[in-house]
């Protein structure tokens, strides 16, 4: 392969330079100012937000930071360069013009290098994954919601073709969205692509008549990439057999799916991982929304084809990766077949399929284990605060007779008469632990009231028991023991709360 060079469009000999525009260029300076202003607009982008602009190197990302900066009022910018370091010399070049282009716009500029490995399969997809991965933390670090990236309508149309020739599903056909959330971790974070509705050579053609620069990548003519040989080899075959009116037709395929596509999510929309009910009692606040449960009659009430996008959706957005085949296959025949079962995923999460529901569990190192490592005293009255900022308290009332008994399972209250001297205890659970619920005729194994209570086996161990001397008067968030019931002869309770 020849050497890549910069590619720099210089006006032809007798149309004068860039720097001295003729009339008709000059007065569409309005325009560039403008432009922004109308996509931004359309693009519900407030004025004043902040802005992080993905910048390559390459004409459509450039065009894009033109814009921008040209626009007034100012917009407030800040550009990032991801140098991968898979063309050597010529990646090392792409940094060097961006932190050039953004000097002389006097726009904040950021360079990072991700390197990969370019052996080895699904060398696109691991560039995209690493790029989006390093733009997210680069608006978190930053203070941006925003990320622009400068894709096209010729970008869209080769993702459908991409999607289709691998094998799709009718939600995978839909082209690149015109705005996305790229990490299910970070939900105020967008990708927005202001350009879909332009075409490469307009954006070339516009930045020609400029003489603005941009970097020709080298790799766009490398046949071993899909997205290439789509580029060079069919599009151009299919316009040859059907015209630019064949290229629309596909064109306007693609925004039939995506139109399809919207109606598909306004019926599946409303499902949502929602927080498991044992998360407040066994986990700190800042790990209680990893995972979920869902109902599984929520799903048994679409078709088919709307259960299979619903569970693609609800999977990326509870582990953060997409779902393989096998697993949605998986997934949808344990569904279809009523059975209980679990299944791995991906990065360490599990799918616990039970009747009534299914749970998303996290991998366990995303759990931080209670910090109960010993018994704890909790005194009476009085307070305990463990270091994962979870407060228990315990309280004596003597409320009015029938006063209402708390039956959230995070406050309780239970007869006071004959409790033992001296604070309560706080401990984990152990082997052969029993417990007689509310409402129980007898005790039974701790383990097997918390299995009932549909807590998996991996959470269970992590739920704090509160005990006066040898009886577990209270599983935290759950039940009270039935022994210490309120009755109507009650005078004093003993008030047990579990807060943040």
């Amino acid at each position: 392969m020849s050497p890549v060079r910069s590619s720099r469009h210089q006006p032809s000999e007798g149309q004068g330079s860039s720097r001295d525009l003729r009339g008709s260029e000059r007065e569409s300076q309005a325009s560039w100012e403008q432009r922004w202003g109308r996509l931004s607009r359309a693009l519900d982008i407030a004025s004043d937000e902040g802005l992080l602009v993905a910048l390559s190197g390459g004409a459509d990302s450039v065009f894009l930071l033109h814009l921008l900066a040209a626009a007034r009022p100012r917009v407030r910018l800040h550009a990032v360069h991801v140098n991968h370091g898979l063309r050597g010399d010529e990646s090392d070049a792409d940094a060097r013009f961006c932190a050039a282009l953004c000097r002389e716009l006097d726009v904040p500029f950021t360079a990072r290098d991700v390197r990969l490995v370019p052996e080895g399969p699904s060398l696109e997809a691991r560039a995209r994954e690493a790029r989006y991965g390093v733009l997210v933390e680069e608006a978190e670090r930053t203070g941006h919601r925003t990320i622009l990236t400068g894709h096209h309508s010729d970008d869209a149309l080769e993702s459908v073709l991409m999607r289709w020739v691998r094998g799709s599903s009718l939600a995978g056909l839909r082209g690149p969205r015109r705005r996305w959330n790229p990490s299910p971790a970070h939900p105020d974070v967008r990708v927005v692509r202001p350009l879909l509705a332009m075409r490469r050579e307009e954006v070339r053609t516009l930045l020609e008549r400029r003489g603005l620069d941009w970097r020709e990548d080298g790799s766009n003519n490398d046949p071993r990439f899909t997205r290439n040989r789509m580029r060079h080899g069919f599009l151009p075959l299919l316009e040859r057999i059907g015209g630019r009116e064949g290229i629309e037709n596909l064109r306007a395929f693609g925004e039939a799916v995506e139109n399809l596509e919207g109606q598909f999510a306004r019926a599946t929309a409303h499902l949502n991982w929602e927080c498991a009910p044992y998360a407040r009692s066994g986990r700190a606040a800042a790990a209680r929304p990893l995972g979920g449960v869902l109902p599984r009659g929520a799903l048994m009430e679409l078709s088919p084809p709307l259960r299979r996008r619903a569970l693609w959706r609800l999977l990326l957005e509870g582990t953060g990766r997409p779902p393989t085949d096998h697993h949605l296959g998986f997934c949808l025949e344990t569904l279809a077949n009523a059975r209980t079962t679990r299944m791995n995923l991906r990065g360490g999460w599990q799918l616990v399929f039970r009747a009534a529901q299914l749970h998303l569990l996290a991998p366990p190192a995303r759990l931080e284990p209670a910090p109960l490592e010993e018994p704890l005293d909790l005194p009476v009255p009085g307070q305990l605060t463990l270091a994962d900022g979870r407060r228990f308290s315990a309280e004596i009332l003597a409320p009015a007779p029938n006063t209402p008994v708390p039956r959230d399972g995070h406050t309780i209250e239970l007869d006071a008469a004959g409790l033992p001297p001296g604070p309560l205890q706080l401990r984990l659970p152990r082997p052969g632990d029993r417990f007689h619920p509310l409402g129980s005729p007898g005790t039974r194994p701790l383990r097997r009231y918390l299995a009932d209570r549909g807590i998996p086996r991996e959470e269970r161990k992590e739920i704090p028991l509160v005990y006066a001397a040898d009886e577990l008067v209270w599983v935290c968030g759950h039940a009270p023991c039935e022994p210490r019931r309120i009755h109507s002869g009650t005078r004093l309770r003993l008030r047990l709360a579990l807060s943040d």
